[in-house]
């Protein structure tokens, strides 16, 4: 079952690309630590819509979590 939290046509805004770069990179390392500890393998594209749904959940203004989305389609 997917999940349509990944946004692909998301807009990047040029003054919050570093934070939400540094926001994207924190949460693939909590992904693979997580993926590691459990000994799965993971596809890209699973790796994508987990990190939507993470940018999803998390308590970042709209700006922000519209820039991380961009950020992740772009990988």
């Amino acid at each position: 079952m997917a999940s349509n939290a990944l946004k692909t046509n998301a807009k990047i805004s040029p003054e919050r690309v570093d934070e939400a770069l540094s926001i994207r990179d924190r949460l693939i390392i909590e992904l693979l630590v997580s993926v590691l500890d459990e000994k799965l393998v993971i596809e890209r594209h699973i790796l994508k819509e987990r990190l939507a749904n993470l940018v999803e959940l998390a308590d970042y203004d709209a700006e922000l979590k519209e820039t991380i989305h961009g950020i992740v389609a772009k990988m």
